[in-house]
This record gives structure tokens, sequence and C-alpha cells, in this order.
């Protein structure tokens, strides 16, 4: 008599690598999977800060030069001056209260908010107008390596204190349009506000230099005469600031006159 018990076939199976060796599932996989999801999501993540960034610091020059390669920049706006918007306005000693106690790193955020406005056409901060007379101290056409590479840069000094140097940035003037002379003031009426800061720098000490541009270019007031200006199609966030040399000092005195003595000889 013979009696067969149930089996789960296990006898069946050869431990030595026969066809009835049993085969473990590995979990090889699924771990290489894990790691490649958690780079795909930290990429991801990665690609939208940077995005937030670039568009949220537009004067910063690596994010200008992206934003405008893949023409995400705004055209700059050719203000008027009934069109300019409301902004606070100062003479050339309110400059100096406003900006003289600022430390190093304060100047820096101030002046990268500046320049942002600019470039976003003032669509979330204020402009601040600057008024008074200045005086021309010099004048040049500007250049590639400049922030804006076509027109003139006039560099003035205001009447009222002396310790406030302010250079005009005038974009898209030929050379056939020279603004001003030598010696020539500049009027900034008050009930024509349009005149805006992008930079200012401390040079010597207690004295200022404040980089400003018409904002309403068709109508810059030239004693009785309009200079006629166009808004720049595109921004050099690379040049130096501020763009002209400092007059006042006594190396930049040096070098013009040893200018003037090598142009006479």
């Amino acid at each position: 008599m013979h009696v067969r018990f149930l089996s789960d076939g296990n006898e069946y199976r050869s431990y030595g690598g026969g066809n009835f060796s049993k085969k473990k599932e590995g979990h090889g996989g699924i771990f290489w999977w894990a790691i490649l999801i958690t780079l795909l999501m930290g990429a991801a993540t990665f690609c939208w800060f940077f995005s937030i960034m670039v568009f949220a610091h537009p004067e910063k020059p690596f994010n200008y030069k992206m934003l405008a390669k893949f023409h995400k920049l705004e055209p700059l706006r050719p203000w008027t001056t009934f069109s300019v918007p409301n902004g606070k306005k100062l003479n050339a000693r309110e400059l100096l209260t406003e900006f003289f106690p600022y430390s190093l790193e304060q100047m820096t955020v101030k002046n990268d908010v500046m320049k942002r406005s600019f470039i976003r056409n003032y669509k979330h901060e204020q402009p601040i107008y600057l008024l008074g007379a200045y005086q021309v101290l010099s004048l040049r056409m500007l250049t590639e390596k400049d922030v804006m590479s076509a027109g003139w840069v006039v560099r003035a000094r205001s009447t009222e204190l002396e310790d406030v140097d302010v250079e005009l940035l005038l974009p898209g003037l030929t050379v056939s349009d020279e603004p001003f002379r030598v010696g020539d003031t500049i009027s900034i009426d008050a009930n024509k506000p349009q005149v805006t800061p992008l930079h200012v720098q401390r040079i010597d000490g207690d004295r200022i230099c404040v980089t400003a541009i018409p904002l309403a270019y068709s109508s810059f007031t030239k004693t009785a005469s309009a200079v006629k200006m166009t808004p720049p199609a595109f921004l050099n966030m690379d040049a130096f600031w501020p763009v002209t040399r400092d007059t006042g000092s006594p190396l930049a005195n040096e070098e013009l006159v040893g200018n003037e003595v090598a142009a006479k000889n």
C-alpha cells in the first residue's frame, strides 16, 4: 500500500542550478529608478527657482543677457513729459541727504532697484526725479563699452552744492546733435520732472555722482530748444558705473592738463 501526501514540489527542485532552480528577483532596478526620479525632481526645482531669479532681477548682467536672448524683455517705453510716472522729486542737497547715509551694501541694493525699475518701465516702483541747475563739465559720445552704445553722456555739477555731480545719459543722439557745451547750465524744472537716476556712486568721501537719464526722450529741454532722443534697444549691464571719470579728482585734473599739453604740442 502506497501512501502519497500533498506536496508543494520542493522535492523536484534542484539546488545545483538545474532547470527547476529557484530564481530570486532583484531590487536593483527600483533603486536606480528612484535615484533617477529624485534627480529629475531636483533639476525641475532648480530650473523653477532659477527662472524666478532671472525674471525677478533683470538688472543682473547674466540675467539681462539671457532675457534679451530669448526676447523676454519688454522694450523701454518712450515716455513724454505728460506720461512719466509720479515720483519723489529731489534737488542736489536733498540727493546728498538721501544717499550719503547709505552703506556700501545699501547703496548696491538701491542701485539694483533703480536699474530694475527702469528696465521694467516703472511698473512696480516709482522713480526719483532730479531737480535743480547743473553746470556742464565735460561731454563725450557713448561707445559700445558704455551701458548705452549710441548717444552722448554729459557730466555736470550742481550750482547749488558742488558735492553733487550728475552725468546725463542721452541715448540716440548722432554726432551732429552735440547737446551742450562745457560751461552751459542745465536747468531741470520742478514742473517738468523727467530726469531719473539709475546709479549713485560715492566719490572722494563726501561727494556723490548720480548717473541719470531723461525718461521723456523726445522732449528733453536744452535752453530754448529740445533734445530729441530714442530709448536704447539694448543695455550693456556689464558696463562700468559711473560712465564718466571724476573731473573733480586731482588725478583726473592732471590727466586733463596732460591731454591739453599733448594736444598743443
